[in-house]
């Protein structure tokens, strides 16, 4: 382990979030001396839910942590994952952008859905309207407004046919 890194890293990373080691060892729930022990290096094996929870608060990579805190071994892990050197709060922004762009196309699905609905009820009423007007020719209902209805039954289901944007998804770090 190299304690003058891993205390160069947590302190500015601390002071860049402009938090004391007090409001630090507060929000981490980590106790003012182990913290302090900790930082100044009298601690030979750190917690590794004490880096986790320290990278949480301060949002660092817990990858670097690790690596700095002598957890070498961890690293395999995370080497081979495309989140690996991501703070908390980059995760957190990821996975609220995979929350948006999924009720983005929830919602774009249900309108799809709801215009498809509503053009076949509108087809369905012309065909009706159509079969009275051929057994009866008394109908009120015009050839005029079966076009009608028909063009906005055609003009609804357009968007059947159109696809997803999906520029809108997260990109792909």
């Amino acid at each position: 382990m190299n304690s003058e890194e891993l205390k160069d890293l947590i302190e500015k990373a601390r002071v860049e979030k402009g938090i004391s080691q007090r409001e630090l060892a507060k929000q981490t729930g980590i106790s003012r001396s182990t913290l302090n022990d900790l930082i100044n290096g009298k601690i030979k094996k750190v917690d590794i839910d004490d880096l986790r929870k320290i990278a949480e608060v301060l949002d660092m990579s817990l990858q670097e942590l690790l690596k700095v805190a002598g957890y070498d071994e961890m690293l395999f892990y995370f080497s081979k994952n495309k989140y690996a050197n991501k703070s908390s709060k980059d995760l957190k922004d990821i996975i609220e952008q995979y929350k948006k762009s999924e009720l983005d196309l929830l919602d774009f699905d249900s309108n799809k859905r709801k215009k498809v609905s509503d053009a076949r009820q509108k087809l369905f009423n012309t065909i009706e309207h159509l079969q009275i007007m051929k057994d009866n020719k008394d109908s009120l209902y015009t050839i005029d407004k079966a076009i009608e209805d028909i063009k906005y039954a055609f003009d609804e289901l357009k968007v059947a046919e159109e696809k997803y944007d999906y520029s809108k998804l997260p990109k792909q770090n």
